[in-house]
């Protein structure tokens, strides 16, 4: 629970930091599929949830913002349940309506063995890389975010392939 709280200030933080000109918030949603290396299942699937505030551009390409995200992967009884916050830089090429972006993210994994097996929680780490297409205005479909998930001094680790939607607020 003090882990949650944490993640938490940090969202609040974020979204009320004054930014630059042009600044948005987006929510967005997401299936994803992870292929799993030392679980209880080598492949497990469930969605991704996130909001991120994107900030001004600089050259009026390249955003930073920051990104807090929950990914909840199971199988067989097995569970991966991440929630983590970090920056994110956006590249917006303007002449295609395409928006690839980088993040790295730090904060908690909690998983179990599979089922009947305790869950343990601990530091999560992640690098997540991604590409987005606008469809309407305010509507944009997350063609694929693939992100490397690791936990700190455990042998777990996920690869995650998603694809949804991003509803671009303001």
């Amino acid at each position: 629970m003090k882990h949650l709280r944490c993640l938490i200030f940090l969202l609040a933080a974020t979204l009320f930091v004054p930014s630059t000109l042009h600044a948005q918030i987006a929510i967005y949603a997401a299936g994803t599929g992870a292929s799993l290396s030392n679980a209880g299942t080598s492949w497990g699937y469930g969605p991704l949830v996130g909001i991120y505030k994107q900030g001004g551009h600089a050259a009026n390409t390249v955003s930073l913002g920051a990104d807090l995200r929950g990914s909840f992967v199971s199988r067989d009884g097995f569970h991966y349940y991440t929630g983590a916050i970090g920056p994110r830089i956006a590249i917006q090429p303007h002449v295609i309506p395409l928006k690839p972006y980088i993040e790295g993210l730090v904060g908690i994994a909690s998983y179990n063995s599979g089922t009947g097996t305790s869950s343990s929680t601990h530091l999560n780490y992640q690098v997540v890389g991604g590409l987005d297409s606008t469809i309407l205005p305010h509507l944009d479909w997350r063609v694929v975010d693939i992100a490397y998930s690791g936990v700190a001094n455990q042998s777990i680790k996920a690869v995650t392939f998603s694809t949804g939607l991003v509803l671009r607020l303001w």
